[in-house]
């Protein structure tokens, strides 16, 4: 009887190593606590590569943070592909509390201003596109400005609402989707008070 091999990973350059550890480590402690050290030690890569790769700490958590940016999109995209638009705001508003929840240390630190004024770019990219993204559903191919910003008004109550969630002031992900759900009507309905003509029905 012929013994079936396991498939062998392939094998990471250092870099990628680097990444890895990083991401695990960012994603396990806040971002204070964890040193250049520990990320050579968790790698398994001598000290100095940490900074011949990406010169920084803080380089290389923005580094990080617009690889977990661009899958964060991609999550949200997948997740809304079919459906009623009630239905695809409803997915993504799980499937966006799925993913912060595997992520929370990093959320909570990036959410609440911390790192550098280009992870904070990334981010803020990151929420222009989920507020296109939910605007598509109701056939709102570029929002008005005055729709860019009730919508944008209406993501952070409920980014509030999931680091709440996160750290445990809200017991289930039930309630933060039903609270966001409920609101965004209203959110985008009164973006007539800040002079928008189009009101999408939603």
């Amino acid at each position: 009887m012929a013994l079936t091999r396991k498939k062998q990973r392939p094998k990471l350059s250092a870099r990628e190593r680097i990444l890895e550890a990083a991401t695990k480590l960012f994603t396990e402690r806040p971002f204070g606590e964890i040193s250049a050290d520990d990320i050579a030690r968790e790698a398994d890569v001598a000290h100095g590569l940490t900074f011949h790769h990406f010169g920084s700490k803080a380089a290389l958590y923005e580094c990080i943070s617009q690889a977990a940016a661009d899958r964060l999109d991609q999550i949200h995209t997948k997740a809304t592909l079919t459906g009623s638009p009630a239905e695809k705001l409803r997915s993504f508003l799980v499937a966006h509390m799925d993913e912060v929840y595997r992520r929370r240390v990093d959320y909570v630190f990036h959410s609440r201003g911390g790192g550098t004024a280009a992870i904070q770019k990334i981010w803020e990219g990151s929420r222009s596109n989920a507020i296109r993204l939910i605007m598509s559903f109701y056939d709102v191919v570029e929002p008005s400005p005055p729709l860019a910003v009730a919508a944008r008004a209406w993501l952070g109550y409920y980014d509030e609402l999931v680091l709440a969630w996160v750290q445990g002031q809200i017991k289930t992900k039930a309630t933060v989707v039903e609270m966001a759900f409920r609101l965004f009507p209203l959110a985008i309905a009164n973006a007539k008070l800040l002079g928008e003509k189009n009101i999408p029905l939603i």
